[in-house]
């Protein structure tokens, strides 16, 4: 069973505590070589994995993946809270004993299954059974993440391809793990996937703008924007591909499963006394890309309000590799210093950049319009925002008053928002 002894307890504390020393000794050697694999990070596929998920687990594990298969099943006879009391709780040693990739796995399977355990109960307190709780606790413990169902379970973790040789491309992926048996649901998360792999070259691209700007080399910084840009028109080109798999009559069935957690009650884990938790859902707010773009741009900051607070604590739900390179960029990057104290003609193409995050940003928007406010009530956002739409719309306008070097005017920013309302209302039209 499960059940920590103060021998065991004291040695994860202990593989935490040398983590994260070895992440402060680190720090000086990644900041001047920045070595994406440093941070987990693949040099080919950005965020995403460097090798393909993992789906099927070790023998011991099977009953797992097995669970995770008839999910859809036990949902649709609304049995998942009875079945998950009836599932063996994997020992201590099971559970430390899994590589990484069969850890991602097994963090994907408990966090879908935590959520439908969650979200099929009706009335509250809403507990999680001790036989999902406690192993769920632990993998989040190893992996310094909270105990809920985010971004690198749901998204960049949960594909394979269909053929092994093709591309990661969402026309041939399909999902290890999901909510319900809908092609829609499918499409969704794999959109996210693809946008995930046409990051990978703005990712690598950040790394060589900031050491370009330390050697003081101009072409080469130039040459990093330009390839940023070319990733963001194909990452805003994959973005507008949403409507071809994913309709506003039915992203309904799907949102119900990735909302947070509220006073949510964690069965036999005694860290949490059997008191309520409350935590954030999976949201694309948790992909790693935009918040890396910024912090590797040399972005302005946002002002000290609710938006940014929320995206900060966004990056807790992230990877712990991936947060520190945010991190790290935010600390060491002097791209836009650099291209404003020398005059050197490359405000334009950091402009380009800054415009193509706004246009993405601007489509998501616009497809939350469509998808969840013409279709729902509720104007709480999977992550927790109180209104997702104020959060989103506040999110691009403050970005384009701090955003550019160039500043454009408040009458710009009315014509780029009409331009990319009828972007959208095209697409959802077909």
């Amino acid at each position: 069973m499960l059940g920590l002894t103060r021998l065991n307890y004291e040695s994860l504390i202990l593989q935490k505590l040398f983590y994260e020393s070895s992440l402060v000794s680190r720090t000086l050697i990644r900041r001047i070589t920045m070595r994406l694999s440093d941070y987990g990070i693949s040099s080919a596929r950005g965020f995403l994995p460097n090798e393909d998920p993992l789906d099927v687990l070790p023998r011991e594990f099977s009953f797992l993946d097995e669970f995770g298969r008839n999910l859809p099943e036990l949902i649709a006879q609304d049995r998942v809270n009875q079945e998950a009391s009836n599932l063996p709780i994997p020992d201590f040693y099971s559970i430390i004993g899994l590589d990484g990739p069969q850890l991602r796995l097994a963090h994907l399977r408990y966090d879908f299954i935590q959520s439908a355990c969650v979200h099929t109960q009706k009335e509250k307190p809403q507990i999680i059974c001790r036989n999902i709780a406690k192993p769920v606790w632990l993998i989040s413990k190893i992996l310094f993440k909270p105990p809920i169902l985010s971004y690198d379970s749901y998204t960049l973790n949960n594909w394979k391809r269909k053929d092994k040789d093709g591309p990661i491309k969402v026309d041939n992926l399909e999902l290890i793990q999901t909510f319900i048996e809908d092609s829609d649901q499918s499409w969704f998360i794999l959109i996210h996937v693809d946008i995930e792999a046409e990051a990978a070259l703005a990712i690598r691209s950040l790394r060589e703008a900031v050491l370009a700007v330390e050697r003081d080399d101009t072409i080469s910084l130039g040459h990093a924007l330009l390839n940023i840009d070319r990733s963001l028109d194909n990452i805003v080109t994959t973005m507008r591909r949403m409507p071809e798999g994913t309709s506003p009559e039915t992203y309904y069935r799907i949102r119900p499963w990735i909302m947070s957690f509220d006073d949510v009650i964690y069965e036999g884990v005694d860290e949490f006394s059997d008191k309520p938790q409350s935590l954030r859902g999976q949201t694309g707010a948790q992909s790693s890309i935009f918040q890396a773009i910024e912090a590797g741009l040399q972005t302005p900051s946002l002002e000290d309000n609710h938006l940014s607070r929320h995206l900060k604590d966004m990056r807790n739900y992230m990877l712990a590799g991936h947060r520190r390179f945010i991190l790290d960029l935010e600390e060491t990057s002097g791209v836009r210093d650099h291209i404003v104290s020398t005059e050197s003609s490359l405000d334009e193409l950091y402009d380009s950049n800054m415009y193509k995050i706004l246009l993405f940003l601007a489509i998501h928007l616009g497809y939350a319009f469509f998808y969840i406010h013409k279709k729902t009530s509720n104007p709480k956002g999977t992550g927790g925002t109180p209104d997702f739409m104020d959060y989103l719309e506040g999110r691009i306008k403050e970005r384009w008053v701090k955003a550019f070097i160039k500043p454009r005017s408040e009458d710009d920013f009315k014509s780029f928002m009409i331009k990319a309302r009828k972007i959208v209302k095209e697409l959802v039209a077909g």
